[in-house]
Parts: C-alpha cells; sequence; structure tokens
C-alpha cells in the first residue's frame, strides 16, 4: 500500500449489480457476485492495513462460504431494501425512489436504523409523503439527489421550492414528536466543519474484478483502476481527492455537502472542483437547516448550537 496513511475503511463491492447507494448509476459489467478468494483476499487486506470494512450486498442472496467469512469479522452492511427483510443496527438500508414502484407511498414495516433514499432531483417533493408516513420507522434517512449532472437553472430552482414546501413537515417532526436525523435538513445543523466523503482519502473500493477504485462510481463508470490486491494501491496526484487542494471548497460552510470527487470528474472534469449545481443543491440544503435551526431556537431547542447565519449567493465561486 503507498501513500495511503490516512486510510480508514475499504468499501467491498460485494455484487457488481448492486444498487447505487450515491450518485453515480450502478451499470452490470457481468462480473456477478466477487468470487471467494477475491473477498478472502480483500478481507486479508482490510485487516492487513487496520482497515474497517464496509460491504455492499446487491439484490442476490450470498453463497454461504461469502456469509461466513464476512461473520467472522466485524463490518458496515450496505444492502438494499427489501420488503419483508429484516435489517440489524449497523445497516444502511438503501431505497432507489426511482426503482420502487410504490415510492412515494411505500409503507415501511419496521424500524430502520440509517435509510439511505436515492431520488431524483426534480422528484424532491415527493419526498413529502414518504417522510410523511415512515419517519417514525427510521432514525435517520439521508438522501441522494441524483441528475445533478443535467440540472438547469429551473430544475435548481424548482428543488428549493419543494425544500420550502418540505418545511413545516421536518419542523413539526423535529418539534413535536422527536429529532430525526434528516441528512439535507438537520445535518448541517451539528456540523462546525466539512464533513465530506472523502472517497480516495478515509476509503477506497474494493471490486468484483479483484482492483482497487476511488469508489464504486468510477467502477461503474469504467474508470482505469487504482491498483489491484496483488500490486498494491498507487493514487496518481492524490492530493487532488483532499480538502486542502480544494479550492473552492475551502472558502465554503456547506459542511454537509459530500463534495463527490465522482461527481466532479463528471460534470467539471476536475477532481476537486464540483460543479454549479452541487454547490446551489446544498446551498438550499444550508439555506434549509438555517431556517429550521433558528424556529428550532425559538422554541427553546438547539438554543446551544451556533446560528447559520443566511449568504447572499448560492455558489462559492461567484465570490
Amino acid at each position: 500500500m503507498t501513500n495511503n496513511c490516512q486510510l480508514q475503511y475499504l468499501m467491498i463491492l460485494l455484487d457488481g449489480a448492486a444498487p447505487s447507494f450515491c450518485y453515480y448509476d450502478a451499470v452490470t459489467h457481468g462480473k456477478g457476485i466477487m468470487g471467494l478468494e477475491t473477498l478472502k483476499h480483500g478481507i486479508e487486506f482490510a485487516t492487513k492495513h487496520s482497515l474497517g470494512i464496509t460491504a455492499i450486498y446487491g439484490t442476490e442472496i450470498l453463497p454461504e462460504e461469502h456469509r461466513q467469512l464476512l461473520n467472522a469479522v466485524p463490518h458496515v452492511k450496505i444492502v438494499p431494501y427489501r420488503e419483508g427483510a429484516f435489517f440489524t443496527d449497523n445497516s444502511l438500508v438503501v431505497l432507489d425512489a426511482v426503482q420502487d414502484a410504490s415510492f412515494p407511498h411505500r409503507l415501511l414495516e419496521r424500524e430502520i436504523t440509517h435509510l439511505v433514499v436515492t431520488i431524483d432531483l426534480q422528484d424532491a417533493l415527493r419526498l413529502y409523503t414518504f417522510i410523511e408516513n415512515n419517519y417514525r420507522f427510521f432514525r435517520r434517512i439521508s438522501v441522494v439527489f441524483k441528475g445533478l449532472e443535467q440540472a438547469d437553472e429551473n430544475m435548481l430552482n424548482d428543488f428549493r421550492l419543494a425544500l420550502q414546501k418540505l418545511h413545516p413537515l421536518l419542523l413539526n417532526i423535529l418539534w413535536r414528536e422527536k429529532f430525526t436525523e434528516t441528512g439535507f435538513a438537520t445535518d448541517r445543523m451539528m456540523l462546525h466543519e466539512m464533513n465530506n466523503c472523502n472517497a480516495g482519502v478515509t476509503h477506497l473500493s474494493l471490486a468484483p474484478d479483484g482492483n482497487f477504485y476511488i469508489c464504486p462510481g468510477f467502477y461503474h463508470d469504467n474508470s482505469p483502476p487504482i491498483g489491484s490486491l496483488d500490486n498494491g494501491i498507487h493514487i496518481k496526484n492524490r492530493q487532488l481527492y483532499e480538502f486542502s487542494h480544494a479550492p473552492v471548497c475551502k472558502r465554503c460552510d456547506c459542511y454537509q455537502c459530500k463534495r463527490c470527487v465522482y461527481l466532479n470528474k463528471r460534470t467539471t472534469l476536475e477532481l476537486n472542483t464540483p460543479s454549479h449545481a452541487q454547490c446551489v443543491v446544498s446551498h438550499h440544503e444550508r439555506n434549509l437547516s438555517g431556517i429550521l435551526l433558528d424556529k428550532l431556537q425559538n422554541r427553546g431547542i438547539m438554543v446551544n448550537y451556533p446560528k447559520i447565519p443566511p449568504l447572499f449567493y448560492l455558489d462559492p465561486i461567484d465570490i
């Protein structure tokens, strides 16, 4: 392993067809489930370098030998939502709102610790019905707004209006019911510095082909690997993945922004430079958090948290 002293965990993509839990689109490469030997060597690699393991499961049931290997080591699970399935507390459960035919009227059956919903940016308002019906069944919901590559000013403004309409529902849940973490609306309240994805810095991904990638998005995008189990990890221009080399982001206080390097590369061709759409969406989220926090503090809740001051811009590049 070369120049990776900051690595904290390894993401293992157990199935090449596993649904996306982030901005990328999952494209089947025909690799199917990761081979048993590859999985074994991946776990050995993580153990040798004191890395935590996050396993990304697909919809296909893993063979018994794979399950035994994984059960022998502590790991976080990223699993697709399945009706009737039981999810452990260490599972991030992914619900694809585009593929789920019953969304937003889907009714969860039992409590989920951390639910991740992937949804098209232009469908953000559909979250109202889903959250209203299900907020008692999750402790945290993270929402990935996809389709930023095609977002124009009209779509971004519609997103702002959607957040405005979600505002009273979220305020009522946070105030009258319980503090349910709603990533895009509450994360910024509790952060005092950037808390981004950090792919390429704190974590890397191992794909079914036995190669390492910055994240699953680069694998599905057919980007060149950054190494393999046989030859180790070698990242070119590694500093470009680090926050210290992100000049636009260093001037921003949207601490909840994922600062996705995969999306950066897709939209600006630069790893360390986000697109206009990314910044605008993150600032709309920030503004929503500021309004909600202000109203909660007026009701005596979260009074010790620093206020989120309003801004006169939506994209740091403007200043």
